[in-house]
């Protein structure tokens, strides 16, 4: 692992509680389009080896995959409660990126201000800047959810508004770090319909790991 540290009143709409203290405009048929998608529980191998394949120039990527863990934390340890995947095309309208599906279905099926949360992401992009503010402004509005987003590449990391989206959500308490072998091989081993066999590293996986996190530390200094 690569390390860099760094509701009020609810309005009913069917079955959807939509707060409006939530962070953002919130327009109804965005966020229906993504409130009623269910995580998936794996991905086949060879979507694992092409999304978070940790190449320097991921090509043709133009899909973000993001698996996720949701653990309670309960008397000084976590519960493991959820567990799954999202997706969306790059291109796509903000509010139907991964992240932003992950926090609609979040919001509807297990937050409660009553219990402490540990959310972990990996993610085969890190978020681009408008998803960077909506879940930044999230985590100020819910101080018992703490969230920690594993990414395998960075998503135009050259770009100042996608640089100052991964410092917000560090300033907001968010830990940002760059996958390494052992989360690959978790990934492989908890989200991929793997058939029983193991983890094969890649080449330069630790090289390109080493290089990322070396960006990412430059980034949120």
């Amino acid at each position: 692992m690569w390390e860099a540290q760094s509701p009020g009143l609810s309005r009913e709409w069917g079955s959807v509680a939509i707060s409006p203290e939530d962070p953002g405009p919130l327009h109804i048929g965005r966020f229906l389009s993504c409130a009623f998608r269910h995580p998936m529980n794996a991905m086949y191998p060879g979507i694992f080896n092409f999304h978070f394949r940790n190449l320097r120039k991921a090509y043709g990527r133009n899909e973000t995959w993001l698996c996720f863990t949701v653990e309670g934390i309960m008397n000084r340890s976590t519960v493991s409660w959820k567990s799954g995947v999202f997706r969306n095309q790059v291109g796509s309208d903000p509010f139907c990126h991964a992240e932003m599906c992950f926090l609609s279905w979040f919001r509807h099926n297990m937050l409660s201000p009553k219990k402490d949360y540990e959310v972990t992401w990996y993610a085969s992009w890190s978020p681009c800047p408008e998803c960077a503010g909506q879940v930044a402004e999230f985590l100020a509005r819910h101080g018992n959810v703490r969230l920690t987003i594993f990414t395998a590449h960075l998503y135009y990391f050259w770009n100042p508004s996608f640089r100052q989206g991964l410092r917000r959500l560090s300033q907001e308490g968010a830990s940002v770090l760059i996958m390494g072998y052992e989360d690959f091989e978790y990934c492989w081993d908890n989200f991929v319909y793997n058939d029983g066999q193991p983890f094969k590293p890649w080449k330069r996986l630790q090289d390109n790991s080493l290089s990322l996190y070396i960006t990412l530390q430059e980034i949120l200094q």
